[in-house]
């Protein structure tokens, strides 16, 4: 694997991780917590099948799942990030 694709699947894993930690800290009630933490995983593992899928890949299938599942917790990592630093309390 290229340094490319190992740098990418750092910024996966911490991007699907941070986003899964700090959602019970920003999202009120058990309820509207699990659909986030499922909206996530399911929507993440649908564009990971995508990006495994796609022919022609430098990289291993399960890297680009790996890959895909993280790119769609950025956003909400970066939104809960935002929300941390200007210390919003739980919507």
């Amino acid at each position: 694997m290229t340094a490319s694709v190992v740098i990418g699947l750092i910024v996966a894993v911490l991007a699907a991780g941070f986003a899964h930690h700090e959602i019970p800290a920003f999202t009120q009630g058990f309820v509207k917590k699990e659909i986030a933490h499922l909206v996530l995983i399911v929507v993440g593992c649908a564009f990971g099948v995508v990006c495994a899928w796609l022919p022609a890949l430098p990289m291993p299938r399960w890297a680009a799942f790996a890959i895909g599942f993280g790119v769609v917790h950025l956003p909400a990592s970066a939104i809960l990030l935002l929300k941390r630093w200007r210390h919003a309390g739980q919507s």
